[in-house]
């Protein structure tokens, strides 16, 4: 503490505060009855201290008519089994040490039993040194700075009222649940009331109500202005419609939005993308998804090549034979004409467009390969060769028949 020429306040309180560690251990002072006394290193505190870890600003102490109110300002102070952070005040009832860096003080009543305990080396306290005196006038832009500190708890003071404890950094506890729920475009202002208000895009409805519930359990005062991803993308779609109609629009966070459909004109829907009507549904990018991209003529050639029927082979086992020698049965596809339907009379095929057509084979002529008399007897040649080459696609006509006829015998059950 400064050694500077003693100037007593005290008004007959009883209250004291005293130096319990550090370098100026045994030190003590009387209070007023209503004081308000800043305890730091700095040269402009009423108690300086110089040990190690004491900050410029370190505690602002407030006594009004008896109740002792304590608030950490530049650093945490050490109390009873807890910490007390910056910003945070808390009415201490008894005498209770307080630490600040390597030192430690307390203050309550003089006579209180406790300073027993807390006596430096089991010694007494001696009065204290004090700072002169500083005239109010001089002392205005200090008390100026910590007011914003303390006028609360005075205020509450002055009434005679315990002190409730201010929530933990607000402010920086919902930009911290903003980085959890990953909230984009994340924002923590005050509204008029002076409440902290979080604002920006969560995915959906659940994430938004999620983070209601935690700021409820653990008791934030605080407001929520989230729009969700969902609705978002709904924005979009209604910006899109009647210029670029989309089959589907989809939020990918980050404010970013999926617009899936067919699109002649890329350019002119990125134009449009960053346009002053889209820019206000609040996306930051728009990312397409084109269906209407064209296909490759050799790649849509080859899809529609149609197969050729050599064959019909109508009985127990019916099927058709291509021009390779490969069966089909029914309920198989035939490619480039559509599903195998039934073979009686005539081989009925279903194509993709629904309408059904008759199967004509187209016998391969005696010079186009070296074929047997019958066609019969060359398709089932040709076609035992070609079950030991590809056994596969056997199986699979085969499945696709038994497919078949579990639908047609369903129809039928039906229409009885």
């Amino acid at each position: 503490m400064s050694s500077a020429e003693t100037t007593s306040n005290a008004t007959g309180s009883g209250q004291v505060l005293r130096i319990v560690a550090g370098l100026h251990a045994g030190a003590s002072r009387e209070l007023a009855d209503r004081e308000m006394i800043l305890v730091g290193s700095g040269d402009d505190c009423d108690i300086v201290l110089a040990d190690n870890g004491v900050a410029n600003h370190h505690a602002l102490i407030s006594l009004v008519d008896g109740h002792f109110n304590l608030r950490a300002l530049d650093a945490p102070l050490r109390l009873e089994g807890r910490i007390l952070h910056p910003g945070d005040p808390v009415e201490l009832g008894k005498v209770e040490r307080v630490g600040l860096g390597d030192a430690a003080l307390a203050f309550g009543h003089a006579d209180d039993p406790a300073w027993l305990a807390l006596a430096p080396d089991g010694g007494e306290f001696t009065h204290a040194p004090v700072r002169p005196g500083v005239p109010f006038a001089r002392r205005l832009p200090m008390i100026a700075a910590i007011a914003v500190l303390s006028l609360a708890s005075l205020a509450i003071f002055a009434a005679v009222m315990p002190a409730e404890e201010a929530p933990f950094d607000v402010e920086a506890r919902l930009q911290s649940l903003a980085r959890e729920y990953r909230v984009a475009e994340a924002r923590v202002e005050r509204d008029v009331h002076g409440v902290a208000v979080l604002s920006g895009t969560v995915k959906d409805v659940a994430t938004r109500q999620r983070m209601r519930q935690q700021l409820d359990s653990e008791r934030i005062d605080a407001s929520l202005s989230l729009r969700t991803g969902e609705d978002m993308a709904q924005d979009v779609a209604d910006v899109l419609r009647g210029h670029f109609p989309a089959e589907k629009t989809r939020y990918l966070g980050n404010n970013d939005v999926e617009v899936t459909g067919y699109f002649e004109d890329m350019a002119a829907l990125e134009a449009f993308a960053t346009s002053r009507a889209m820019r206000e549904t609040g996306v930051r990018r728009v990312i397409p998804i084109n269906l209407a991209t064209p296909v490759d003529a050799a790649a849509e050639a080859a899809e529609v090549e149609e197969v050729r029927i050599v064959a019909i082979e109508r009985g127990e086992n019916a099927h058709v034979v291509d021009a390779d020698g490969v069966r089909y049965a029914v309920g198989a596809e035939l490619p480039g004409k559509g599903t195998l339907l039934a073979i009686g009379e005539h081989a009925q095929v279903l194509r993709e467009d629904g309408s059904l057509t008759k199967l004509r084979p187209e016998p391969l002529e005696a010079d186009d390969a070296a074929v047997a008399e019958s066609p019969g007897e060359a398709a089932n040649a040709e076609g035992a060769g070609s079950t030991e080459k590809d056994p596969l696609r056997q199986v699979a006509s085969s499945a696709n028949a038994r497919a078949f006829a579990a639908e047609q015998a369903r129809a039928a059950a039906q229409r009885r």
